[in-house]
């Protein structure tokens, strides 16, 4: 039966690095550790991982709770947290909020009483009871992901929402145009607020007028954003370009323009936030912002991780520590300038 020593000598390292590497308790690099790993499997060494568990009163498995495992971008969100995870040995549990903070507090009571060693979290709650019921949450390591909570005390790994809704508000301006609606999400989650606030920004810094008739502020599915463009388009003055704020949303946009009749660019322009595989397959291909996912979710694993294992750093600090990655425009064809000047983007 295969030792720790046999894998330290096929790994050409030493037995306190593997040791290391099974049990998170010091920081070894991407490259050693793929290194231990594969020597781990070809030399057929099964270390007794509930006994390790029953030591540090842990198992090696990462909690993940996301508010819609059916949208795409939690999808490859967890996928790169899953390869991450996998990299430092530790397996990942998925769970499924419905964005309904009652079952997102007996999913986290769940996951803590199988003795997870830490939690990344999509929280789907803001209220004060909300708020309350996590900082009571001390025994077990969490890092929040994609959606902030300002007044927490949790890590967080973010993309910059404010900027994701002024690059798509500013884009539509640049192309001149000035009736510009916006179908956003549920403003208490902090990435659909953060998305109109940064449309309205874009506007008021262009000059523009922020019409409450050209927001529509609903669930972020499909459905509910086929109706929000019906209810749209039918105005006495409808908007000549619409920004869907979500992948699913710029799903039902797209579907609505088309059964109503109006052609894309060429009667509304539409851009979205979230590009998705299929972003370019659909027609006209769908102009973007463009969420960099698989980094969120590797760094968001990584900020984890490190707590878990108490390391110095980006994922250890005190106070919390929050990051702020950028998005970045994806222009295709959905998109078309109006007749007329254009205005300046300040």
């Amino acid at each position: 039966m295969a030792t720790i020593k046999d894998v330290a000598r096929v790994a050409e390292t030493s037995i306190a690095t593997v040791s290391a590497v099974l049990n998170g308790t010091a920081k070894v690099s991407d490259k050693l550790s793929k290194r231990i790993w594969a020597a781990i499997e070809s030399t057929g060494y099964s270390p007794d991982g509930v006994a390790r568990s029953l030591r540090r009163g842990r198992t090696r498995s990462i909690g993940v709770i996301v508010g819609d495992i059916s949208n795409p971008f939690f999808t490859s969100l967890i996928k790169a947290v899953e390869a991450r995870a996998t990299n430092s040995g530790h397996s990942v549990i998925i769970a499924n909020s419905d964005d309904d903070p009652d079952k997102e507090m007996s999913l986290l009571k769940i996951l803590r009483e199988q003795r997870v060693a830490g939690i990344l979290l999509a929280p789907s709650g803001h209220d004060a009871a909300y708020l309350e019921a996590l900082a009571r949450m001390t025994d077990v390591p969490v890092v929040l992901v994609d959606r902030h909570l300002p007044d927490s005390k949790f890590d967080a790994m973010l993309v910059d929402n404010f900027a994701a809704g002024r690059i798509a508000t500013d884009y539509l301006i640049r192309l001149n145009h000035q009736r510009i609606a916006i179908i956003g999400g549920n403003p208490h989650f902090w990435t659909a607020h953060e998305r109109l606030r940064g449309y309205r920004e874009s506007l008021v810094a262009s000059g523009l007028d922020v019409e409450p008739e050209l927001e529509v502020l609903t669930v972020s599915q499909v459905e509910t954003a086929y109706g929000a463009v019906q209810k749209l388009l039918t105005l006495p003055k409808p908007p000549s370009a619409i920004f869907a704020t979500s992948n699913m949303m710029m799903l039902g946009a797209i579907e609505a323009i088309m059964d109503m009749g109006f052609r894309c660019p060429d009667d509304i322009s539409l851009v979205g936030i979230d590009d998705f595989p299929w972003g370019s397959a659909i027609r006209p291909k769908l102009t973007t912002v463009a969420q960099p996912i698989a980094e969120l979710g590797a760094r968001a694993a990584e900020m984890l991780i490190d707590r878990i294992a108490g390391k110095p750093g980006e994922g250890a600090t005190t106070p919390p520590s929050v990051v702020m990655l950028e998005p970045r425009l994806v222009i295709r064809d959905s998109c078309a300038r109006l007749e007329g000047p254009g205005r300046a983007i300040p």
